[in-house]
């Protein structure tokens, strides 16, 4: 008997639907007395995923599957093809699955003749006819009901293990939402170098919280670069022409690592995602949230490397003024008078030359964090904070290029 091996790859999702394939299909057979197919299956490897339009968009898990055995043989008879034939008088050759090169060459080499049975020899309308070899070479075009007595296999265990030739070209995808198979896979320095370029051509990281400014949030940004087939192209060129995002990416990277067993749930959450070479779709905002926390950091880190310079400023009763970035905006315990609470918030600001100011406010509205402002006070007093000289301001008038009302 001739050996039959077919391989061929699919997500490793699927792995067990078509072990219990293999296994139907091989108790089908059984019923009709012919020899099971035996079935491999390798270790998971991740394997490159393409769109629709062939854009490599990331990877996913995938198993290598061999089904393999003996076509059946009887007499020296073997089925070898299968010849369907249609309306418009077309004929469609399916190989008997697993048929070895050779042999399949010779199949090729067949004229088929339309709706004709050598084993009855009666010319009439038929949807499907099967070409059985004998080891002699000659080759016997028979209708359904003719196979089985003139090779002696039976016609449908051959059909039920036929089925294994459509397995290959099933369609195993599992799309998860929006068309996306659930287990894709994307690059994590990917995801992190889109997202630099998309914050850098909108100015800073927008999240989903912000949508009502009808602004895109960054996340979707990122999610349309990989998935929508309907972004620009010229869009996608752009974001890919950041000579500057992959360096911010690696950076964003370590960073996010660093976090990793971190107290804190959100430093520790971006850190096991940034820990792998690839994340899940579902885990994308999460990660691309991480930009952010890296701009934040590395502000916060300027500001505290600028505060080392922080002299004080001014004399007790002065009134002063300076141009200088809002660093903190802290939220105090309110004051009440009879059925009125006065709010009060902590302000620190930070000139250019590093110098830090506070102000305990007590106005209607303050600037924002991160807002440039021109501000002018009494200074109050002088103290240390940790290693970091302040001037303590009062009475203080400041022009933010945008106040946030309180």
């Amino acid at each position: 008997m001739n050996s039959a091996a077919m391989r061929f790859s699919i997500p490793a999702t699927a792995e067990s639907r078509v072990r219990q394939l293999v296994e139907a299909t091989n108790a089908r057979a059984a019923v009709h007395k012919l020899t099971a197919y035996s079935l491999d299956i390798s270790a998971p490897f991740l394997a490159d995923y393409h769109d629709p339009d062939g854009r490599l968009i990331g990877q996913r898990p995938t198993v290598t599957v061999t089904i393999f055995g003996e076509i059946p043989r009887h007499q020296g008879w073997t089925v070898v093809a299968r010849l369907d034939h249609d309306e418009e008088g077309e004929t469609i050759l399916s190989l008997f699955p697993g048929l070895p090169d050779q042999d399949a060459e010779a199949v090729h080499g067949y004229r088929a003749i339309e709706n004709f049975c050598h084993g009855c020899k009666v010319a009439r309308h038929r949807t499907a006819t099967y070409l059985a070899r004998h080891q002699n070479g000659e080759f016997r075009q028979l209708g359904t009901t003719c196979v089985e007595p003139y090779t002696g296999l039976p016609i449908k265990g051959l059909e039920a293990l036929w089925r294994f030739g459509t397995l290959k070209d099933s369609d195993w995808d599992g799309d998860g939402e929006g068309g996306v198979p659930a287990d894709l896979r994307l690059s994590v320095v990917e995801v992190l170098r889109v997202t630099a370029a998309i914050v850098t051509q909108e100015g800073r990281y927008y999240g989903r919280s912000e949508q009502w400014k009808t602004i895109r949030p960054t996340a979707d940004l990122v999610e349309s670069y990989f998935f929508d087939r309907k972004a620009p192209m010229e869009w996608r060129a752009s974001i890919d022409a950041d000579t500057d995002a992959p360096r911010t990416a690696d950076a964003v990277r370590t960073w996010a690592v660093q976090g990793y067993g971190s107290l804190s749930d959100y430093r520790h959450k971006v850190g096991q995602l940034a820990k792998p070479e690839t994340v899940g779709p579902r885990h994308l905002p999460t990660l691309v949230s991480a930009i952010t926390g890296w701009h934040r950091d590395q502000e916060k880190d300027a500001t505290e490397r600028a505060a080392r310079n922080s002299k004080p400023q001014g004399t007790v009763g002065e009134r002063i003024s300076t141009t200088a970035t809002v660093t903190t905006v802290i939220e105090l315990e309110g004051r009440t008078y009879g059925y009125h609470t006065q709010r009060r918030r902590l302000i620190k600001f930070q000139d250019p030359q590093g110098n830090v100011f506070v102000w305990f406010s007590s106005a209607a509205a303050v600037p924002g964090q991160g807002d440039e402002v021109d501000l002018t006070g009494t200074v109050k007093d002088h103290s240390i904070y940790g290693e970091t000289a302040q001037t303590v301001l009062t009475r203080c008038r400041v022009a933010a290029r945008e106040p946030v009302a309180a």
